[in-house]
């Protein structure tokens, strides 16, 4: 008979973990906040019917994500992969580069070039010495296949990547091709980050050659999909967890009042600084390294697009160069593109700068639907198309690991003092994409099956020894 494990936090990550668990024969329950689950991935309601806040494919390059999509049933059959065309903002013009390909990285010059007047902004020239361990680092993460970190990545650890992509193939490329391509696949800008934990992501991309793979009923259905066998209590909100070597209590509250779940174990689902809170009881190493992670908040702005002419139609989305559109970063069709001049209406999502973020964050919704629209009427593209918007603020979109994101990682992971009983699903410890959240999730829940097998075995020597 299994153990009973409770998982808190309803995403990607919780999801997969809490069907592996299930899988393994033990009683899973899940407990979700939010009044269902899916985190980022669930639909918003609106009066023209559900908002899906995510695109409806995944990546070729994704290993774990395709194989728990086909696991599913939901990959579209004899699906060679779409590619979907990606526009770029440069020089008050729209262009439309090709996916990015391995020979660019040797030979940043032979990529297509979208010039505009040179510029403080392209001002820093590709150098081959800094291109070298790059490159070197790239081919060594694509031969080890995401299992042990090689050498070469590791000593690119404690290099932010804006510095490592930006001596290595120059400002102009970097800024018209490689953050671009990098933004439109994952959503989120990575330049804070650390080289090593950003080059695994580039890999899976150049994989994939710029191809996604459709997911049926899109990724809500495979939120639907992962939810539909396990037992889920959405709107409890958890307080607490205590976690000893008899168990654990986890203490929440749901519609005003409180309630307690006894489990043999516990994942705990959730960006870092829920962690904290969660779990006042850490070991110092897991505690120091949950407060190592800086949260980054986004605004975003969703935008219902019903005109057939638009010039848009057809785009996967469009990512803005620094001082073309003010204060906006990109923009992305939500769901599958719509053909050119066609009629049925469709969702976009506009996402704040960095920067601007904070200094809007107090807006109100009314002046940052202004806002959008009035950049967009002074721009290239031309005036936003009327419709219906919703704004929508995340206090916590990404997790930045910064530099020695590895090392501290690894340091985690090898810790000899831990809470017991208690694994991590969070991307803290993997990558911040769909992957690396299916990978947390697979991770902890081999973590738990692990340890829960090994009590068990021990229990059975135990009970052995003493007849």
């Amino acid at each position: 008979m299994g153990a009973s494990v409770v998982v808190v936090g309803g995403g990607l990550a919780g999801l997969v973990c809490g069907t592996r668990l299930r899988r393994a024969g033990h009683e899973v329950e899940l407990l979700e906040a939010a009044p269902a689950v899916g985190g980022r991935l669930c639909p918003i309601e609106t009066e023209h019917g559900p908002l899906e806040p995510a695109v409806g494919e995944i990546g070729w390059g994704d290993a774990n994500l395709r194989a728990l999509v086909a696991g599913l049933g939901l990959e579209a059959s004899a699906a060679p992969g779409l590619e979907r065309t990606h526009a770029l903002v440069l020089g008050g013009r729209l262009h439309r580069p090709p996916p990015l390909r391995p020979l660019e990285f040797l030979f940043p010059s032979l990529s297509p070039r979208m010039d505009r007047p040179i510029d403080a902004v392209f001002r820093r020239p590709p150098r081959l010495r800094d291109r070298r361990p790059v490159v070197r680092a790239m081919w060594d993460a694509w031969r080890s296949g995401g299992g042990e970190v090689p050498a070469s990545l590791r000593d690119l650890d404690d290099v932010a990547w804006s510095r490592a992509s930006v001596r290595a193939f120059g400002t102009r490329w970097c800024t018209t091709r490689l953050a671009p391509a990098l933004l439109a696949r994952t959503g989120v800008d990575l330049s804070a980050e650390s080289a090593a934990v950003v080059i695994p992501m580039l890999v899976r991309l150049l994989a994939g050659a710029g191809r996604t793979v459709p997911v049926k009923g899109g990724l809500p259905g495979l939120v639907a999909a992962l939810a539909e066998p396990l037992r889920v209590r959405v709107g409890c909100r958890v307080e607490a967890l205590e976690s000893t070597e008899e168990g654990v209590r986890v203490r929440y509250r749901s519609g005003g009042r409180e309630g307690l779940v006894l489990a043999d174990a516990a994942v705990v689902a959730l960006p870092p600084s829920e962690v904290l809170r969660v779990c006042p009881k850490l070991a110092p190493v897991e505690r120091g390294h949950f407060e190592s992670i800086q949260a980054r908040r986004s605004i975003v702005i969703y935008r219902r697009v019903s005109d057939d002419a638009w010039l848009l139609r057809g785009l996967s989305g469009v990512t803005f160069v620094p001082g073309e559109l003010p204060d906006l970063r990109d923009l992305r069709v939500l769901g599958p593109p719509p053909r050119p001049y066609a009629s049925e209406p469709f969702w976009l999502r506009v996402s704040l700068q960095l920067d601007a973020v904070d200094a809007h964050w107090n807006d109100s919704d009314q002046a940052l639907v202004h806002k959008l629209d009035s950049t967009f009427r002074g721009s290239p593209l031309g005036a936003l198309p009327a419709g219906p918007s919703r704004v929508e603020r995340l206090r916590e979109i990404i997790s930045v690991q910064g530099r020695g994101a590895i090392g501290r990682r690894e340091r985690f992971l090898a810790r000899s003092e831990r809470t017991p009983r208690l694994a991590f699903a969070t991307e803290a410890l993997t990558s911040p994409d769909l992957e690396g959240r299916v990978t947390a999730g697979m991770r902890a829940a081999a973590e738990v099956i692990h340890e829960l097998g090994r009590e068990s075995g021990a229990g059975r020597g135990a009970r052995s020894e003493a007849r």
